[in-house]
């Protein structure tokens, strides 16, 4: 699982080709992508509806700690194998899903916030663009005697 912070089409659009790579690297079936979107539902552009590894929440799903109370039951109650955090420390909304989730093992770059949410960090390199950091991560799961 993807979980991320959709900002924009062609943040959509990237972490969709992660999502497709991993499947035909790595021979995966399923790579469920789940993005917060900080913006009301009736305000979702049309290229980001649900699908079928496709979905999202947004801030009306929220309560007022910003922990996530719809949309996301489906998500949590799930045991995925890896999920993998693109944008640690920038949603308290994802920060909270993170925590709770079932994943079997929990990935992200550097989190200076909730470090102990994650059974995988890797560190950060100065200058990284958000593609580069999160290249990384799929570079050491691909290499990593985990797989």
């Amino acid at each position: 699982m993807l979980v991320y912070t959709e900002t924009n089409e062609p943040k959509f659009k990237l972490v969709k080709d992660i999502a497709i790579y991993l499947k035909k690297e790595y021979d995966i079936k399923r790579v469920m992508r789940l993005a917060y979107i900080n913006g009301d539902e009736k305000d979702i552009p049309t290229w980001h509806m649900r699908k079928l590894e496709s979905d999202f929440f947004c801030s009306t799903d929220l309560n007022w700690y910003d922990k996530p109370v719809k949309n996301v039951d489906t998500h949590l109650s799930e045991a995925y194998d890896v999920l993998i955090h693109l944008d640690p420390d920038e949603s308290t909304a994802l920060d909270y899903f993170v925590a709770a989730s079932k994943a079997k093992m929990k990935v992200a770059n550097y989190s200076a916030n909730r470090p102990q949410d994650f059974d995988i960090l890797i560190p950060p390199k100065a200058k990284d663009s958000w593609k580069q950091r999160n290249h990384r991560i799929i570079e050491f799961i691909g290499d990593s005697p985990l797989t």
